[in-house]
């Protein structure tokens, strides 16, 4: 069987797959009913070699192009599993290059030509293991942040009945306090916070047990502000340093970069672009944390100034963050510990 490409168009439910030779012609096209079983049918028989492209989902916005990568890693997995080489296409850049017709059918079309013309948008695919590891610190970042509400609920019940209670309910000692209130409410809201914040602990554990000792997290380890946590989040969500040829590019990725509209002589700066909004939070989170710890140091002075012209606090810790790309860059390229 001469050489041959595969374009998909998966969805939860219904799979549009299409095998096209590389000079355009369709070999095969069927439409199936999204499982791993069918899947294996379709591509059964198709030489060694063969390029899998696809797995997106239909509708070209953000939110969209984000789902599809959400669901299709275990489909890479088993895509790779049976012998082929899976690329993920970037729905985004896709519809740019798609025409007006907007059909599955279409679309597993589409993602065929462009790969037999080497002209198919990818996105990159980490391992396994960097997957599973990103999965983890999202799933604690999820339940901080639930606990985080729950908290600031039991505040306000507080508030609402004129009770005032010297308490952190980050401790066992703060919550028992605020259980001791005799509020229904408020114990609720304390067993609930006690649970996550079990969990919480229970995942630090298992990620220092097993990702203590990685040379990346260590050297970023060495940036005033940014601990443990912050610096495996950044491990996990940059994956290879080697992708980004330079920090300009590591800033591109995380959405700290504006927009530039440019037209003759009209020039117009706009919001940043559209990158990894994980990435995004956790540099703007390490900024923050940095100039805490280091209120006299280069990237505190430029945040200073500029506040002073920018006369927003979000505004100004957006340039230290982007400042933050620079020295994180360099540190994990070069290996080196962090120098003032």
């Amino acid at each position: 069987m001469e050489k041959v490409v595969v374009g998909l168009d998966m969805h939860l439910k219904k799979t549009e797959g299409v095998v096209m030779a590389m000079d355009g012609t369709i070999v095969k096209r069927e439409r199936f009913e999204t499982s791993k079983e069918n899947l294996r049918n379709f591509l059964r028989g198709l030489p060694p070699g063969t390029i899998v492209a696809g797995i997106g989902v239909r509708g070209g916005g953000p939110k969209v192009a984000l789902e599809s990568v959400g669901f299709c890693w275990p489909w890479i997995d088993f895509i790779e599993s049976l012998g082929y080489k899976p690329l993920l296409a970037n729905p985004i850049k896709v519809k740019s290059r798609a025409e007006d017709v907007k059909t599955d059918k279409a679309d597993s079309e589409l993602l065929a030509h462009l790969l037999r013309m080497d002209w198919l948008p990818t996105v990159y695919v980490p391992s396994k293991e960097l997957r599973a590891l990103r999965n983890l610190l999202r799933h604690r970042a999820f339940r901080r942040k639930i606990a985080t509400a729950f908290k600031n609920r039991t505040w306000s019940e507080l508030r609402k009945r004129d009770v005032q209670i010297d308490a952190n309910l980050s401790t066992c000692r703060g919550r028992e306090r605020a259980a001791s209130s005799n509020l229904y409410e408020v114990a609720q809201n304390v067993e609930v916070i006690e649970l996550i914040e079990n969990q919480i602990k229970r995942i630090e554990m298992k990620l220092k047990i097993h990702y203590r000792k990685i040379k990346p997290v260590k050297l970023l380890q060495t940036i005033p502000g940014i601990g443990f946590l912050t610096a495996l989040t950044l491990y996990a969500e940059i994956c290879d340093i080697k992708r980004f040829s330079s920090p300009e590019k590591l800033a591109h990725y995380a959405g700290l970069v504006p927009r530039v509209r440019q037209s003759g002589e009209y020039r117009r700066m706009g919001r940043e672009t559209k990158g990894n909004k994980w990435l995004k939070w956790i540099l703007i989170e390490a900024a923050w944390s940095h100039i805490r710890f280091c209120p006299n140091g280069r990237l505190a002075r430029i945040y200073r100034k500029a506040y002073e012209r920018k006369k927003d606090k979000r505004k100004a810790i957006k340039i230290v963050a982007r400042k933050l790309v620079n020295i994180i860059w360099a540190i994990w390229t070069y290996e080196r510990e962090f120098r003032e």
